[in-house]
């Protein structure tokens, strides 16, 4: 079990091999965290930025295993991690994902059955297979998952809580009426009560929407937007590179690009927009972090 230093933790110009296309490392965890996101949650708004990467074959299993936004951001911080301290060859990331999702279930509490993950895994590497006998490779698939899963914790030295953009800090409570709830990955369910499961995201989306007119909110869906690029950034290593503060405004920020949206007197003011979110933050590293997103897109494009 060979350690590793910290500029093997995913993103930046660790993720980039020859000529600047993705090392073979950064697709092997994207094609994992991919595996995690679609496979295992309920499929939300954010599908779309990544369409080659709904699998229908497994589609019905992942909305039954009900995966909510804040556990599967978790499972993949924990595997990313995982592979910053780890080789990629000494273990299974497949394995490692999996025991990613039984412990963030935990952490978050939202705890999975190890059943219901080896079958929905299963069905993902054997598309219409029926779900596995409880006979002794069932039980060793089990075990591995249950070991990977202490071995994990005692690599990570038991540090598994991590922020997450659209967490509420701890310590922290919000109590917002809003029109999106973003404990899933839908930003277009609208809750009837007032939320309380928003973080950074939210409040900034929330505060930018009464900066701008209301007619340039609705023609353009910026919120959606930054929610799927949020989302898409879990698979790559953004989420230990960069403050969970700073990636809020640079998903916010890359939808405005996108859709060409101005922040009504930016160039009156005394500070960028983002500036005014986090003090802290800086145009190179809302460049950074945009550039390693579209990194990520350019391996969806590259891999099957």
């Amino acid at each position: 079990m060979e350690a590793r230093g910290p500029d093997s933790c995913g993103g930046g110009d660790a993720a980039r091999g020859a000529e600047g296309r993705p090392a073979p490392e950064a697709r092997v965890h994207f094609r994992v965290t991919r595996f995690i996101m679609e496979e295992l949650s309920r499929g939300g708004a954010g599908a779309e930025a990544f369409p080659s990467a709904v699998i229908l074959a497994g589609f019905l299993l992942g909305v039954k295993l009900g995966m909510q936004s804040i556990p599967i951001a978790t499972a993949c911080t924990i595997y990313h991690k995982f592979f910053c301290e780890i080789e990629l060859d000494a273990y299974d990331p497949y394995l490692v994902a999996m025991s990613s999702l039984y412990l963030a279930g935990k952490v978050e509490e939202q705890h999975l059955r190890t059943r219901d993950i080896i079958n929905v895994s299963n069905r993902y590497f054997h598309p219409g297979s029926e779900p596995l006998e409880l006979d002794s490779r069932f039980w060793a698939l089990r075990d591995s998952i249950v070991q990977c899963e202490l071995l994990m914790l005692r690599v990570l030295r038991f540090q598994v809580s991590f922020q997450h953009p659209h967490k509420v800090p701890a310590g922290e409570s919000a109590t917002i009426s809003t029109g999106m709830n973003l404990s899933v990955f839908d930003p277009e369910s609208a809750p009837t009560e007032p939320s309380r499961t928003c973080g950074y995201l939210l409040h900034y989306l929330i505060s930018l929407k009464n900066w701008l007119n209301r007619y340039s909110w609705q023609r353009t869906p910026v919120s959606v937007t930054a929610w799927a690029l949020l989302r898409d950034s879990y698979h790559g290593g953004l989420c230990l590179r960069f403050r969970a503060q700073h990636i809020a405004v640079a998903v916010i920020h890359l939808a405005l690009q996108a859709y060409g949206v101005e922040v009504p007197a930016e160039a009156e003011a005394e500070k960028p927009w983002w500036q005014v979110f986090s003090d802290d933050l800086t145009q190179p590293i809302i460049d950074n972090i945009v550039s390693d997103l579209i990194q990520i897109y350019t391996m969806d494009t590259e891999i099957p």
